[in-house]
Formats: structure tokens, C-alpha cells, sequence
């Protein structure tokens, strides 16, 4: 099926060059730095720009500079832009040069942080606080698991983005406000979010002081500067590992967790496909959000593994759509003087096309359906019937016995499980996935999901009940998990 889409969109983006041109729209881009980040974000955008012919950006970058961005606005201001998308160095820094551009009638979308008072159209953007915030709780359950000396201080290292820029300040406040209290000694070193500075900065530290118990980043080119700095240093045969967290949840990070060079990661989303899809909306007078904040997640192994996945199936795709873009512009360019000849010719082929792609769709669809609710349940039967050896059916009853007997212990977690069914984590991970084919947390969640779903049909128990009754860390978080489970929200009998 994404051959047939990827194919339907050749025809419409050579249609589409060949038609007469659509009213231009200039977008000005003002970047305040050029990093992996904004590049993630500049692709993205890119990708979006592929279904919008209708636009063209002009990108320019402020290197960390605030006085040259405001320059840069100023001059897509003077060039009278139709929209402005602006990525602030210096969110208060930057506010003027965004109100001149509003002010002058210009649409301004801000990306990524955000800049204070109402002028401006749209903000699209993460919370840095909340980041903070999930440092903070890496760090707290890190410290829990550590042996440490009675008497010491749990020691974080901090490697900081550049200083006094808004996420490196807002981060660093989310994570001290959610240790305040606690004994933990906190490190701040500057790393200016490049991984060659994050790399120095550790290698000084650490010549100086004792490794500490773990290192949080405020992002992952930064992570990966620390665990090389850790791993050169003389002693890093014979020392502990030293746990890492990054945030971005950029390729370079997920790479560095599946390899197993960082620890973790916050998924900080740039989004340029959605800054695109706004400004295509604001441009046409469609309605729009005004005021995005993008939900940022932790990012463990296993969801790394899914993630980059993702990265390198959109990263295909999106080489693949940028091939046809240059190929159907060349046959624009060869076969210009018969152009209105070759509409006609093409919209007639396109439209017998999707109608014959509509019904072999419908056809496609009656086949799956029959395949799903009788051939494949059969196989499926057959299958597990041939595969699942005797020891795995005994281990698949211990696995739900034991898990079942559990459901309302909240430590009911993957060491936990491997310990009473006397299995490493890797053999955990191995034996569950055969068996049930998810992990181990998955099926956790999948057993709780089941006995809620009995409770609440059988009993007189509240869904806030429910929800405390099997570890839930709150009703909506159970409602949300129940309806990606069974398809709609729960309900009391």
C-alpha cells in the first residue's frame, strides 16, 4: 500500500509542476543555531513542503547570536515575507525584533521556545520545565537503585546548553525544583550543546573530582560527549558504569541508547511538519491552534529500538518523494510547450486511475477482511499449535500466574518479575516475548488491563478504584491505556 501512495504522489506532484503555478507564498526561517535539533527540524519541515508547492522557504541562521537573528527578522520584515517562522535564540532577546514583524502585519509562528505577551500567531513548541521535571525523576529513581556509601551525597553532573539561553535555564529549573529537598549534590558544567564542548567539559571535571554517580544532559549531542569523556578517562576499566540521560530523542541519541553509549533519553519534538501544516493553514485563512506544546515522553531501549525505526523509514521515504519532486520538474521543463495538452491527457489518466484504484482497494479490502476473520485465525491456531513447545505452554501459566498474583503490588516491575520467576532480564525478555509475544511491561499492562476490565463489570468498584486497585498512576492514565486497549473509554457496569 505505500508503494501505491508513494506512486499516487508522483502523479500528483507531476501534475502539479506541469499545472499552472499556484500563488507563491515566501516563508522566512530564522534558525538561531544550526544544530542536529534544528536540522531534524529543517527536514521535517522540508518533507511537509512536498504537499505545499504552493510555499518556498528562506532560511537563515543566527548562530547563537541574538543581535544578528533580530537582524535577520528585520530583513525579512524589509523584504515584506508572507509569513515569518521563528526559532528564538534568546526568547526575551529576540521578543523586539518578533513584535516588529507582527506589527507589520506579518504572521509569526514561533517554534521551540516560547517568547512572552500575545504578539505573535502561533507557538509551537515543548515545555523545558517539563523536561527538567523528568530529569528530575530519572534522577530520583537512579538514586534509589544506587549503593551508595552511608553518609554521601547522591552527586549528579549537569552539562548545561549555553548559558542563560531558555531551555538551558528552564530545564536546569524543573530538575532542581523536583530534587529540592533531597540530598543531592548537583554539578553544572557548560557544554554549550555541542558534543566536542560537552566532552572537554567532562574530561576537566573529572580530573578534578570523583566520577560522579550519574550524568544528565540537556541534550543528546551533549550525552554522547560525556560517555566518550568517561569512557577515555585512565580509569575507566577498572571504575562503575556511569548511568547518562540526553533529551531531544534526536537519531544521534536513539543510535547512542540502542548501542548502549547513554542510558536514556526525553523526547523534545521539533515538529516541522506540523510548523508547516500551520502556516499552510494560517496562509489559506483556515482555523488553527494557536498554542501548541508538544508532550514530551522518556525515552528507555526499548522504545529507542521502535523510534529510530521510524527515523530511517521516514528518511527513505522522504529520498524517495525528493527523486520524484526533481523528476517531475525535469519533465516540466522538457515538455513545457505541450503542457496544456499533457494536463488534460494526465487528469483523465489519473482520474480512470483512482477509480480502478478504488476498486481493486475495495476488492483488496473485502480479501483482507476474509483473510483476518478466517483464514489467519486458523494459521494463527496452526502456528501456535506447531510452535509452542510443552516447557513454553508451562512457562506461559507460570508467567500469568505469577503476574496475575501480582497485579496490585506496585513493584511489580521487569526485576521484579525476573526475580520470581528466578530469570535474567535478557532471558526474561527473551522467554516472555516468545510466549506473548510483547515484553514483559507490555504484558504487565495487558494483564492489568484484563482484571480491570473484569472488575469493573463485576463489581461495584469506581474507575478511580479500579485504577488504584492495579497500580494505575492515575484514572485518566488508566482511561487512556483501557481505550488504546480495547478500542473506547471504560465505564462502570
Amino acid at each position: 500500500m505505500r508503494n501505491i501512495i508513494i506512486y499516487l504522489l508522483s502523479v500528483v506532484l507531476f501534475c502539479s509542476s506541469c499545472s499552472t503555478r499556484q500563488t507563491q507564498y515566501k516563508i522566512g526561517v530564522s534558525q538561531c543555531l544550526d544544530d542536529a535539533w534544528r536540522q531534524k527540524m529543517n527536514q521535517e519541515m522540508a518533507r511537509e513542503l512536498l504537499i505545499h508547492p504552493e510555499m518556498t522557504l528562506s532560511t537563515r541562521v543566527a548562530h547563537g547570536s541574538n543581535e544578528l537573528q533580530c537582524a535577520q527578522i528585520d530583513s525579512f520584515i524589509a523584504e515584506r515575507v508572507d509569513l515569518l517562522i521563528v526559532s528564538p535564540n534568546e526568547a526575551e532577546d529576540v521578543k523586539p525584533a518578533v513584535t516588529r514583524a507582527y506589527r507589520a502585519g506579518i504572521p509569526v509562528i514561533i517554534a521551540d521556545r516560547r517568547v512572552t505577551g500575545d504578539e505573535w500567531t502561533a507557538f509551537i513548541g515543548g515545555d523545558n520545565y517539563k523536561v527538567g521535571s523528568l530529569m528530575a525523576e530519572w534522577i530520583k529513581e537512579q538514586r534509589s537503585k544506587a549503593k551508595r556509601t552511608h553518609g554521601r551525597s547522591f552527586t549528579v553532573l549537569e552539562i548545561m546548553g549555553l548559558d542563560g539561553s531558555t531551555p538551558a535555564t528552564l530545564r536546569h529549573k524543573g530538575m532542581t525544583d523536583g530534587l529540592e529537598g533531597l540530598p543531592v549534590e548537583i554539578h553544572s558544567v557548560p557544554g554549550y550543546w555541542h558534543q566536542e564542548n560537552a566532552y572537554d567539559a567532562v574530561t576537566q571535571y573529572i580530573s578534578s573530582h570523583p566520577l560522579p554517580d550519574i550524568v544528565v544532559a540537556q541534550n543528546d549531542l551533549m550525552a554522547v560527549g560525556a560517555a566518550e569523556a568517561l569512557r577515555d578517562h585512565p580509569s575507566s576499566a577498572t571504575n562503575r558504569p556511569v548511568p547518562i540521560m540526553g533529551v531531544d530523542g534526536i537519531q544521534v541519541g536513539l543510535q547512542a541508547i540502542e548501542d548502549g553509549v547513554i542510558s536514556c533519553t526525553a523526547t523534545y519534538s521539533s515538529r516541522g511538519d506540523l510548523v508547516i501544516e500551520t502556516a499552510a493553514r494560517i496562509l489559506s485563512g483556515k482555523p488553527y491552534v494557536r498554542d501548541t506544546v508538544l508532550e514530551t515522553v522518556m525515552v528507555d531501549p526499548e522504545a529507542a529500538v521502535l523510534l529510530l525505526m521510524q527515523y530511517r523509514e521516514r528518511n527513505h521515504d522522504l529520498e524517495t518523494l525528493h527523486i520524484v519532486q526533481l523528476r517531475s520538474d525535469a519533465v516540466w521543463h522538457e515538455m513545457r510547450a505541450e503542457r496544456h495538452m499533457l494536463i488534460l491527457l494526465m487528469t483523465g489518466v489519473l482520474v480512470l486511475f483512482l477509480m480502478v484504484l478504488a476498486f481493486l482497494f475495495y476488492k483488496q479490502r473485502g480479501l483482507q477482511h476474509a483473510l483476518k476473520n478466517e483464514v489467519v485465525p486458523q494459521l494463527e491456531n496452526v502456528q501456535e499449535a506447531i510452535q509452542l513447545s510443552r516447557r513454553d505452554e508451562a512457562f506461559a501459566e507460570r508467567l500469568r500466574k505469577v503476574v496475575d498474583d501480582h497485579l496490585s503490588n506496585p513493584n511489580l516491575n521487569v526485576e521484579y518479575l525476573g526475580t520470581m520467576l528466578q530469570l535474567s532480564r535478557t532471558q526474561l525478555f527473551r522467554r516472555v516475548k516468545t510466549v506473548a509475544g510483547k515484553g514483559p511491561l507490555d504484558y504487565i499492562r495487558e494483564r492489568r488491563l484484563i482484571r480491570a476490565d473484569e472488575l469493573l463489570h463485576t463489581t461495584d468498584m469506581t474507575i478511580q478504584q479500579v485504577a488504584l486497585e492495579l497500580c494505575f498512576s492515575s484514572a485518566g492514565y488508566f482511561a487512556k491505556c483501557y481505550k488504546d486497549h480495547f478500542g473506547h473509554l471504560p465505564s462502570v457496569r
